[in-house]
């Protein structure tokens, strides 16, 4: 067994240290270049192009992307409750292109709430608040209704599940009423989130770190991403600590 451990550290320290030292030089490179192009005046030129691009999106920001993102979403649920209104309750290909229709149009959801409070939050910066604030609530209406919509659909297909989107524990609800292949499987994409999450994290402090000698924004971006990246460490280690545990006493 020891023997295993120091021939697969032996084998990965190289590699390790080949990587760390080919980053520390393109972070050197990277850096000496936004050096040079922040004292040049690149980055105030950049910045209020950056600023008048996003101040001109701004009004028009939710209502495109809703209607992309959300009408998306209702035309995938419709061929989904069209099909599942026509299933034999035999063709298990029929289910299986429902529920990935009706995965999809979730995703939409998903990415329709992050670019409604990036919009508002911008319409705020911008002084647009009063405007805004009707669209952003009738876009996160018209989500939540959809996502609702979507769950019916799936408790349609598959009885045993509960929850309800309204409902504030909807999440708990709905992971309490899936079996445990369907944990099994949520586990796994939560687990490939997680690492996504750490490398973009990563990836991020870095890019913040570097374009800092350009823009000179200080500390509160990267404290940011190091507040979600430390939150993301702290609550997977304390949920394997809490399951290992609740393990052992089975």
């Amino acid at each position: 067994m020891s023997d295993n451990v120091k021939r697969d550290n032996r084998r990965a320290l190289p590699k390790y240290l080949l990587t760390i030292l080919l980053c520390g030089l393109l972070g050197g490179v990277l850096g000496f270049f936004t050096g040079v192009a922040g004292a040049a005046g690149v980055a105030e030129t950049v910045r209020q192009a950056l600023d008048r691009a996003l101040e001109a999106s701004v009004p028009w920001g939710i209502v495109i992307s809703a209607v992309i993102l959300l009408g998306t979403g209702w035309y995938l649920y419709a061929a989904a409750k069209r099909r599942c209104d026509a299933w034999d309750g035999e063709d298990e290909d029929t289910m299986d292109a429902v529920e990935q229709q009706l995965g999809w149009a979730l995703l939409l959801t998903g990415l329709m709430i992050v670019l409604d409070f990036f919009f508002f939050a911008a319409s705020i910066v911008y002084g647009r608040f009063l405007p805004d604030l009707v669209l952003f609530l009738a876009s996160v209406v018209v989500l939540i209704v959809l996502q609702q919509k979507v769950v019916d659909l799936e408790r349609r297909l598959n009885p045993e599940k509960r929850g309800s989107v309204y409902d504030m524990k909807f999440q708990k609800t709905w992971m309490d009423s899936c079996d445990e292949a369907e944990r099994a499987q949520i586990g796994q994409a939560c687990y490939r989130a997680y690492m996504v999450g750490t490398k973009v994290c990563t990836f991020l402090w870095v890019a913040l770190l570097i374009l800092n000698f350009v823009f000179d924004f200080g500390m509160l971006p990267i404290a940011a991403v190091l507040v979600v990246w430390g939150v993301m460490q702290t609550v997977c280690a304390l949920e394997c600590i809490r399951l290992s545990k609740r393990k052992g006493e089975m």
